[in-house]
């Protein structure tokens, strides 16, 4: 219970720092990292439900990103429907895949699901670059700019993107703590850890799988939505490529799979290393030195911390209490 209580207040701490951020006289580019943090970190939050608690290794997760960011874009851009109303189509195409893609590999066992999600990102991919009167091709898609504007979800200034992130990442924080304490967070990890076990026990695995992946899938996409409006712009690379789906990863992977704070702790961390080490190569003039740092310091966190570093705490915190 003490532990719980540091991190709710170390976490309550953290919000009110970062909503203080625009009237503490920083710049916008400190604003727009910590925008882009958060997304990232909801991003991560999503996939940790059906990967960290379902153990569902979706290596094609952006596929609910790009429809959530797509389908928001083209009916604003062509239809002039708002994000607020956009968002939900987004979310219903979302639904319709995962259905679609769960309902034709979950039964299986092996790397079925995993192949499908890939199988089904780069089908979107080609797809984006082939109709591009819709999806603006390799280019891709820019939103039509119209003011800053709440109706539409557009600002000239990262600052209403800060309050929106960090309501989406409080928000997925207490849906993850939901999921892990009751019975569906009960039965998604069974399942992960031995399938067989759970069927025995009368735990329904497919629909537990598949209602994981659901539900990942709906957040995935509706942090989409937020994505777009922030970026204004999405292309086929962005919404639907290998990196994209390896960073929506790299969250939980780095702070803890299956926990409610590692996605947090693991966002935070990658984006941090991400900009400090762009910000480095930048000044030395030499390019492409951010990306090797970066991926040594990720490697550094993955070899040192292969539970990540919430599981590296709460290790370190258990042999301190049987001492």
């Amino acid at each position: 219970m003490n532990r719980r209580r540091q991190s709710l207040i170390l976490g309550a701490a953290a919000i009110v720092l970062t909503a203080l951020l625009p009237v503490s006289g920083v710049n916008d580019y400190i604003v727009a990292v910590a925008v882009r943090m958060l997304i990232f970190i909801a991003l991560g939050q999503a996939w940790n439900v059906v990967a960290g608690i379902g153990g569902l290794l979706s290596l094609g997760h952006g596929v609910f990103l790009g429809l959530g960011c797509y389908a928001t874009g083209i009916l604003f851009n062509d239809y002039g429907l708002p994000p607020w109303l956009g968002v939900w189509v987004g979310a219903l195409l979302s639904l319709a895949i995962a259905l679609v893609m769960g309902t034709m590999t979950l039964r299986m066992r092996g790397v079925f699901f995993a192949l499908a999600t890939i199988a089904v990102s780069l089908a979107l991919d080609q797809l984006a670059r082939h109709y591009v009167d819709l999806t603006g091709g390799d280019n891709g898609l820019a939103l039509k700019f119209l003011g800053n504007s709440l109706w539409f979800m557009q600002s000239r200034r990262p600052m209403p993107f800060l309050y929106a992130a960090l309501v989406f990442v409080v928000a997925y924080y207490w849906i993850t703590r939901w999921i892990l304490a009751s019975r569906f967070g009960l039965e998604m990890r069974a399942v992960r850890d031995d399938e067989t076990a759970a069927a025995a026990a009368g735990v329904p695995v497919f629909r537990t799988k598949l209602l994981g992946l659901l539900v990942s899938a709906v957040m995935t996409s509706v942090a989409g939505t937020l994505y777009m409006q922030s970026y204004q712009a999405i292309d086929p690379e962005t919404a639907f490529g290998l990196s994209q789906a390896i960073q929506l990863q790299l969250p939980a992977l780095i702070g803890g799979l299956g926990t409610s704070w590692g996605p947090i702790v693991g966002g935070a961390v990658m984006i941090l290393l991400s900009e400090g080490t762009n910000l480095g190569s930048t000044k030395l003039g030499i390019a492409g030195v951010d990306i090797l740092v970066y991926g040594l310091l990720l490697l550094a966190v993955v070899m040192y911390a292969p539970k990540g570093i919430m599981g590296l705490f709460n290790t370190r915190a258990r042999a301190r209490s049987e001492s």
